[in-house]
């Protein structure tokens, strides 16, 4: 049993620092004086999403040893996230209606934050709906412990609803080299979290049959 709960734990943490992880690239630009602490920080990814910790460390091992690094990291998040023309991280842009920032995915994620006690301290950096913010916002759920409910809502109507998209567009955008590389990790993330709640659907199904053949 503390074995189960030992592994049910780490789990968590691994999927927190995920999170966190992903969140981070798309909030600022990445410098290679940061490459060295986002390795430390993957470090400690394991089990079933060891894989994906070992791909982004091999990703940041490779980009460490370039020539010119920084400029190169840094001008690319500013080509893709920042001028006109690249791609625009956002929600509403993705899946609105108008295609346009604030739209309707934006007041629905707001909605979300604030069901559990979360308000934007910073809106002017980054809208509710931005990348970033959504996937703090699912490490901050995982972090609080027992929220697998809202977890799974939040993911399954926000985030895998648009993000792997965006993904998909770093792969193929011909701007992209450092991004293009993070980006297949983060589909391979995106699908390895459909596939975990889709676990716990499973689970909880066999349960309810359990329950209702005891009752027999």
């Amino acid at each position: 049993m503390i074995n189960q709960m030992r592994t049910a734990n780490q789990l968590q943490l691994d999927r927190a620092c995920l999170y966190t992880f992903f969140s981070r690239l798309f909030t600022d630009q990445t410098r290679a004086e940061d490459l060295e602490q986002y390795a430390a920080f993957l470090a400690s990814v394991s089990g079933e999403y060891a894989g994906i910790g070992r791909d982004l460390q091999d990703v940041i091992a490779r980009w460490s040893a370039t020539d010119n690094a920084d400029r190169i990291m840094r001008t690319e998040y500013a080509r893709l996230f920042i001028v006109a023309g690249g791609i625009r991280p956002y929600e509403s842009v993705y899946r609105g209606n108008e295609k346009l920032l604030m739209g309707e995915p934006w007041l629905e994620v707001k909605a979300a934050y604030r069901e559990n006690g979360l308000i934007l301290e910073k809106p002017d950096m980054h809208p509710e709906d931005h990348a970033s913010v959504e996937l703090a916002f699912l490490a901050y759920l995982i972090e609080c412990g027992g929220k697998e409910a809202e977890q799974k809502l939040f993911f399954e109507n926000h985030i895998y609803r648009w993000l792997p998209q965006v993904f998909t567009d770093l792969q193929e955008n011909e701007q992209a080299c450092f991004f293009k590389d993070m980006a297949a990790c983060g589909l391979n993330f995106m699908e390895q979290e459909k596939s975990l709640f889709a676990s716990l659907d499973n689970e909880a199904l066999t349960e309810s049959d359990q329950r209702s053949d005891d009752r027999s």
